[in-house]
């Protein structure tokens, strides 16, 4: 639509839609204007505005019914052609079809007026009429007769219709692919699960096929206008018709089409820096396309489906308590001791159906080469010596949904990465999106899903074992996940990046604490030699969560005390002999425990109290003035003093100077340093660095009015609505599993605090030998059953994700005509960043 009079005529013919009322169905002259005048995707979205579109739907909606019977009937008449293309039907007006109708659906779908006559036009079967000859001898009956035929709903054939033009030969597919019968096709696109033949693909086939998947995406888009309160109990039909009604061979050329598509893309290409600069590449664009589609339907679950996940979260809060009363939270695991299948009922979705039924070797290896190669892209970036030489991919986050979506679906796809190398450098990557991921707001989701991710490997024994490898060039990783002078296993890399993880993200991932210390206590059972630096990790997270101030400032922090216990034991009572290291850590740091065994209401309240004088003479010390309030300025919002054990502050006192630590060796030994002193060390030395006095609590704002401080005041969850008593603590401090670990303590501690006094030790490897070939037959209690938290989707999380996943169909897709820009979304908000003048917007993120 180059000529200014085109785009005038076009433009006129819009303004009739909503001026004019009932316009002719059998105006055909300006019908066509439709699909005849409009040459791009930009024509259609510039010339064809919101108002226009909503205009047309509120004061007439008649005329907007007949243009899309228009389309449809285009379509089909396009589609089965006897010769496509040709000048009548031109690969173009099939193109200007599905730009109109991604154009106009999402103003259908967000008014909640058009509610009932959505459900009316598109998805009520109609009766059409249609003249039957006459074929009777009698010649007095000359008139043919009138037959009712009933078609399928507007909404079926629409979807229909959307996935017959990605495999229609001369459009998505090579003119070669078409066959004596028809132009469609439903062949693979792309060698991998399911094909090995390929068929051959050109530039304009995948233009095609991202102008018809967005045609399809916007069609099944329904759900970002229904509110998170009603998403998993109102159904969607768009959806439930694609993945419960299309036949087999669509529904696997279509699902092995899109993987396939999406896990044999390199960003690479040729390998050579700045090649994106020189060249454009379309083929990222239907990759985006591809996950995001896919991920839409593999995602759709039945409310059925969703409510029995309610019943049974129901059931299981209300029939099984935590041992103090409180109810478990949602991302709790159920703990069973036996292997189990996923509660995923794959009955409801075909394509889920189906992707749980892959089972051969070379379709996993060929998905599992695919996810990493996106996934580790970014690591691959940042490690280069030229600057910037590779571009910024936009399909991270739709890839690793994917990545979860066939790990939770097929268990088989599970068994085979956990059995493989690849798992281990598939947690590399989950750190590294973590660690890169973890203060910025916009992508919490995905640290979030990173997090799971890693919960549900965990699970699995092999995975545990598989731990114990040893970690080679460490050197060559990124800055964000590099340990100085690492020199260990996987399960060490893990831990320590976990410890570093929660000390370093400033609480804004306090939901996620529950998750990554599950993490730890479902590896726990199966590590070996865990390192010095690893064993101190894990000893100062345990100071750190079990501290006074911490437990008090939610009711649920005191369940993190009571998992890492369990790690612990696990430890002592299955690999004891294998991990000299951690027995001599928390041999060391045996007062943490035994503060935790002897922890009452009044004197944990006296602890706050002592933390926060300790901090006023640290500030008073290094010359800082109080605050106007005398209180301690927290280094986060408060609402994170519940959720974050840590800070970064160098001027806070660290738990190893408010409750002193046996010390037996220099080198492993807590820091005798000042605050003064460990205030100026940088921010890596403190996150990572071998001692555990590099991290500190987080400091609770309280009055010094007076010398006497109230009980109310020094309450750190009062402000937050909830004041512990004494009964509360006493409830749950009677369920702690200590036994395990102070009689280990209890027979250890003397035997060692001798060898330090009696004997004259030039080496802490003279004691890491003595623990080794020590055995603690008959001193612990029985040791209970090995059990694990698992990974369990309920109501909140199946909407969680929904949105996450919409909010980044809908992000991704702004730039570039996004077909849901200016319409009212209600399952996400977005928030428009404010930019400096002369500088381009930044894209919208998702709340």
């Amino acid at each position: 639509m180059g000529a200014t009079d085109s785009k005038l005529a076009f433009r006129k013919g819009v303004f009739r839609l909503f001026e004019e009322r009932s316009i002719p169905v059998d105006a055909d002259d300006y019908w066509t204007l439709f699909w005849t005048l409009p040459e791009s995707t930009d024509d259609v979205f510039s010339l064809v505005s919101q108002s226009d579109i909503r205009r047309a739907r509120d004061t007439a909606k008649e005329n907007l019914e007949t243009l899309i019977d228009k389309i449809i009937c285009q379509m089909d008449e396009i589609i089965h052609a006897p010769v496509f293309p040709s000048t009548q039907h031109s690969t173009l007006r099939l193109l200007n079809c599905c730009r109109v109708l991604t154009r106009i659906m999402p103003y259908v779908f967000e008014s909640p007026e058009c509610g009932e006559w959505e459900t009316s036009f598109f998805w009520t079967p109609r009766s059409v009429k249609r003249l039957v000859p006459n074929t009777s001898d009698d010649q007095d009956k000359q008139e043919d007769k009138v037959r009712q035929d009933i078609e399928p709903p507007r909404g079926e054939v629409m979807i229909t219709l959307a996935i017959r033009c990605l495999f229609l030969a001369g459009f998505s597919l090579p003119p070669s692919m078409a066959t004596l019968e028809s132009h469609v096709n439903y062949v693979i696109w792309e060698t991998g699960v399911g094909s090995s033949t390929p068929i051959g693909s050109f530039r304009d086939n995948d233009t095609n096929r991202n102008e018809a998947l967005r045609l399809l995406t916007v069609l099944l888009s329904k759900s970002m206008y229904i509110s998170p309160g009603q998403i998993t109990t109102k159904e969607d039909p768009w959806l439930r018709f694609i993945v419960t009604k299309m036949e087999r061979k669509v529904v696997l050329a279509l699902l092995c089409s899109l993987l396939n598509t999406s896990c044999k893309y390199n960003p690479l290409g040729w390998g050579v820096p700045y090649n994106h600069v020189m060249f454009t590449d379309t083929r990222e664009q239907l990759v985006s396309m591809c996950l995001r589609t896919l991920l839409v339907i593999l995602d759709y679950r039945s409310p059925r489906s969703v409510q029995s996940l309610r019943l049974e979260q129901q059931f299981g809060s209300s029939s099984k308590q935590t041992e103090s009363g409180v109810k478990q939270s949602p991302i709790e695991e159920k703990e069973e001791n036996n292997e189990r299948e996923d509660n995923l009922d794959t009955s409801d979705n075909l394509f889920r159906h189906y992707l749980s039924k892959l089972h051969r070797a070379q379709d996993f290896q060929f998905l599992i080469d695919g996810i990493y190669r996106i996934l580790s892209y970014p690591m691959q970036a940042t490690s280069s010596y030229f600057p910037s030489p590779n571009k910024h991919i936009k399909c991270n986050v739709e890839m690793m949904m994917l990545c979860w979506k066939l790990l939770e679906t097929n268990t088989r796809f599970r068994t085979y990465l956990i059995d493989t190398e690849r798992s281990l450098d598939l947690v590399v990557v989950l750190i590294y999106h973590c660690m890169e991921n973890k203060l910025n707001p916009a992508q919490v989701g995905f640290v979030r899903m990173s997090a799971f991710i890693l919960q549900t490997l965990s699970s699995d024994p092999i995975f545990g074992s598989k731990l114990d490898k040893p970690f080679e060039n460490p050197s060559s990783l990124p800055v964000s996940i590099r340990i100085p002078y690492f020199n260990g296993t996987y399960a060490d890399f893990l831990l320590i990046s976990i410890f570093t993880l929660i000390a370093t993200s400033r609480g804004s991932l306090s939901t996620l604490y529950p998750t990554l210390v599950f993490t730890i206590t479902n590896i726990s059972p199966y590590v070996k030699n865990l390192s010095t630096a690893s064993s101190s990790k894990l000893v100062a997270l345990f100071g750190s969560i079990s501290a006074p101030g911490f437990l008090l400032a939610d009711e649920s922090n005191h369940r993190l005390v009571g998992y890492l216990l369990k790690a612990f034991n696990n430890i002592i009572q299955y690999r004891f002999s294998d991990n000299p290291s951690f027995i001599y850590a928390i041999v060391r740091n045996h007062k943490k425990f035994e503060r935790l065994r002897d922890m009452t209401m009044e004197n944990a309240l006296e602890d706050i109290e002592n933390s926060r004088l300790l901090k006023e003479g640290a500030q008073r010390s290094q010359h800082i003035p109080a605050s106007p309030s005398h209180s301690i300025p927290p280094l986060s919002p408060s609402k994170e003093v519940s959720g974050s054990p840590f800070t970064e502050s160098g001027g806070d006192v660290s738990e190893s100077e408010i409750s002193a630590t046996t010390r037996v060796s220099g080198e492993l030994g807590l820091d005798q340093v000042s605050d003064k002193v460990r205030g100026k060390r940088p921010e890596h030395l403190l996150s990572r660095g071998t001692s555990e006095g590099s991290l500190s609590f987080q400091g609770f704002r309280q009055g010094r009015s007076s010398s006497v401080v109230s009980t109310a005041s020094l309450m750190p969850g009062a402000k937050h609505g909830f004041t512990p008593t004494e009964e509360w603590v006493q409830k749950w401090h009677d369920q702690l599993p200590l036994k395990t670990i102070l009689a280990t303590l209890d027979y250890l501690v003397p035997q060692i605090e001798a060898m330090c006094t009696t004997q004259s030790l030039t080496s802490d490897q003279q004691i890491l030998d003595f623990l080794r070939h020590q055995s603690l037959s008959g001193i612990l209690p029985q040791p209970q059953p090995l059990s694990m938290h698992r990974f369990q989707w309920n109501e909140s999380l199946v909407i969680w994700f929904r949105s996450m996943l919409w909010g980044q169909t809908y992000v991704s897709s702004i730039a570039n005509h996004g077909p849901w820009n200016g319409t009212s979304v209600k399952l996400f908000q977005i928030k428009q960043q404010e930019t400096p003048q002369n500088e381009p917007p930044p894209s919208p993120t998702t709340q």
